[in-house]
């Protein structure tokens, strides 16, 4: 488990030293060369850096076990960085989105293009690594957080492809006002990303429900299983990594307790093998006990 853990961990550690790296070159880059779209691509691996932070604390937090103080976990503390994480993500993306029009009204131009494009070379071979190196650490781990790392990273090369053509355009056009439709663009991109990272996070604080998709396999897993009866009093929810699950199990009554406590068990493992990272807890109830079955 700790293994598993620390090979997370060492693969987020990674992405945040390799994300800083490129926030730094490509911010230096953007101010140097007067690019609002490098600067918007600048915001963009600060965002990664924060993303990759707080996975790299709710892995390391999740592989603690519940203490005293908090006996379903401190998943929660993943939620809450989160939503303030995309506060200020969503607030750093308009100020980027406001410095685009500044730069419009001053007619600002793009100087030294060549610069520009060999940063953003060197950030997509950059990022090219990263993706390796966190394409490895998910084969080896299974792990869904690096999984989702590895995607966010891959959606960044299309970041790239643009900011590439808009500083090409810039250059054999001369016109400056590709850079500012890239600042803009990128600015939007930015901001969709943090308003979800603000959604999810919400849900979660909130204690909102699994998706209907999600509850839809789950009641064919329960009902599938053999010596189910019938259940009820669903309740679900996730915080960071961890799914909890409970609810009423309805069983014969002419089942003898260890068979019954068999069966539920076994219940329990298919709901974890469908749900990785999942805390489920069911209650067993006799069959005719209750009379209004609800999901």
């Amino acid at each position: 488990m700790m293994q598993l853990a620390e090979k997370k961990i060492t693969g987020l550690r990674w992405a945040i030293g390799l994300s800083t790296f490129l926030a730094v070159i490509k911010g230096t880059a953007g101010f140097f060369c007067s690019s609002a779209a490098l600067l918007a691509s600048a915001l963009d691996s600060l965002m990664d850096i924060g993303i990759s932070a707080v996975n790299y604390v709710s892995v390391k937090k999740g592989a603690q076990p519940p203490d005293q103080d908090h006996a379903y976990g401190h998943e929660k503390i993943e939620s809450l960085a989160s939503y303030t994480q995309g506060v200020v993500i969503l607030l750093f993306a308009f100020l980027i989105l406001g410095e685009t029009f500044r730069r419009t009204v001053v007619d600002s131009k793009v100087f030294h293009s060549g610069i520009a494009l060999s940063v953003i070379l060197v950030a997509a071979a950059v990022n090219f690594l990263l993706t390796t190196i966190l394409s490895r650490a998910e084969k080896e781990t299974g792990s869904l957080i690096l999984k989702a790392e590895k995607a966010h990273y891959l959606m960044d090369v299309l970041s790239y492809i643009l900011i590439f053509c808009v500083i090409l355009l810039v250059k054999f056009t001369g016109w400056n006002g590709w850079d500012i439709l890239g600042g803009i663009m990128l600015a939007i991109y930015v901001g969709f990303l943090a308003s979800r990272i603000l959604l999810q996070a919400g849900n979660e604080l909130v204690d909102r429900s699994l998706s209907k998709h999600s509850l839809d396999e789950l009641d064919a897993v329960i009902k599938r299983h053999p010596g189910v009866e019938s259940y009820h009093k669903l309740r679900t929810r996730k915080a960071g990594n961890r799914t909890f699950i409970d609810f009423h199990l309805e069983i014969s009554s002419e089942q003898s307790f260890e068979a019954a406590h068999e069966m539920t068990e076994s219940l329990i493992e298919k709901i974890r093998l469908k749900f990785p990272d999942s805390d489920v807890l069911v209650h067993e109830d006799p069959r005719g006990a209750v009379d209004h079955v609800e999901r």
